[in-house]
């Protein structure tokens, strides 16, 4: 069996590759299949220093070229994912006669209006699989919109792609709620991939040397926030020590989980880095995105729910008070069996193999 997975796998992001890498290792090992990520990158979002040059403004200059140092830093660990030949645009992809048995899209954001609309700086349907033989098995796992309300427009585009798929799952609550207004009632939630890497092997991609000084209060803070946001952030940090937070963006993912395993707290704002944490057993505190990317926000409420833990998310200083209490992480490891079991049987429903245990 072929399966092909097409994904975010190509952003300056420790999440969004690293849910790849375990999904690719999952496949691999419970349906002794060939995997392949297929190596979709336009030109246009390829993370270079020409392409960040082309942002004139000076605060977006300067974060295209942070994302440049940052993307320096996530390579080698890219390079653990088995990438198909590049294609450059979907127009190669629908045009190649592709010999996969299964193609996934899936996990991250690979649904947001924005890639739709604008992917190629013009509609880019990628990642609702428009590409493929009509023989081949479509299947979307853990999805996410990155929103909660999918444009019209969008609708429209997505609908038709959507209704081809023998399977779709949802990273989020707010999936199903946009799929429904799509007529698409077959649809469920399911874990993120990295749910399926187990804590023993998440502590063997640590790095071996401490990046951080051991049980110091770290921070993990993806795009610009306002200054309310800020304020809430060092409040936080604050409460758990009179020194400045590490902050551990830039940095390796194997130096990131060890900087998340060795952190007395982390605040953060990432899901895979709360992922990371109930991984690795290291209290943390979310703060909410607010404004455009208050869309992300249902997929910390999904979480946090499935694991009872939803007091973790901060939104005013007056709510720091409950972090006082302690996580139990013997339950959380049993929560994330169960949470990782809604994508093994999703996984193993909708692919042809019975080897799943």
């Amino acid at each position: 069996m072929k399966i092909g997975i097409i994904t975010f796998h190509w952003g300056a992001n420790h999440g969004a590759i690293l849910q790849c890498y375990a999904l690719c290792s999952f496949l691999k090992e419970a349906f002794n299949a060939e995997v392949e990520v297929i190596h979709y990158l336009p030109c246009n979002l390829e993370i270079t220093t020409i392409n960040a040059l082309k942002h004139i403004r000076g605060r977006a200059l300067f974060q295209k070229l942070k994302e440049v140092k940052k993307d320096k830093m996530l390579r080698s660990f890219r390079q653990r994912l088995p990438l198909s030949q590049r294609f450059y645009t979907n127009q190669e992809l629908t045009e190649k006669a592709l010999d996969y048995d299964v193609l996934i899209t899936g996990s991250d954001q690979i649904w947001n209006p924005f890639f739709l609309m604008n992917g190629e700086n013009k509609v880019t349907p990628v990642y609702y699989l428009n590409f493929g033989s009509e023989h081949t098995r479509r299947i979307s796992v853990s999805a996410s919109f990155g929103c909660k309300e999918l444009p019209e427009e969008c609708k429209r585009i997505a609908k038709s792609l959507l209704k081809r798929f023998d399977a779709i799952s949802v990273r989020e609550n707010t999936g199903l709620d946009i799929l429904m207004s799509m007529d698409i009632t077959d649809a469920q939630v399911t874990a993120d991939p990295t749910a399926l890497i187990a804590r023993e092997d998440m502590l063997k991609l640590c790095g071996e040397n401490a990046v951080i000084e051991p049980q110091s209060v770290s921070k993990f803070i993806l795009r610009k926030q306002n200054r309310q946001t800020n304020t809430l952030i060092n409040a936080i940090c604050s409460k758990y020590s009179c020194s400045k937070a590490n902050d551990i963006e830039m940095l390796s993912i194997p130096e990131w989980l060890a900087a998340i395993r060795d952190s007395k707290v982390v605040v953060t704002n990432s899901f895979h880095c709360v992922m990371m944490c109930l991984k690795l057993h290291t209290p943390f505190a979310v703060v909410l995105e607010n404004g455009v990317g208050a869309g992300m926000n249902d997929r910390f409420i999904t979480l946090l729910g499935s694991f009872g833990l939803q007091d973790r998310i901060i939104t005013k200083v007056e709510e720091i008070g409950k972090l006082s209490s302690e996580i139990d992480f013997s339950a959380v490891d049993s929560n994330m069996e169960k949470y990782s079991e809604s994508l093994k049987r999703f996984l193993k429903g909708n692919i042809n193999n019975e080897q799943i245990q």
